[in-house]
């Protein structure tokens, strides 16, 4: 059995993507750079949600 204690997300950052950005937000995730094997790109962005 695993253990989680975020979730991590990438989307887009352009304005067709600000639905999905605000729907995360709603559901408590917070920007964040970026995680894993990304690099820092500006047409992505990066969200957290501690679980």
């Amino acid at each position: 059995r695993r253990a989680y204690d975020c979730l991590n997300l990438e989307t887009g950052a352009f304005p067709e993507f600000a639905p999905a950005r605000a729907l995360y937000t709603r559901y408590g995730f917070e920007y964040r750079g970026p995680f894993a094997e990304y690099i820092d790109d500006p047409n992505s962005v990066f969200m957290t949600k501690k679980l």
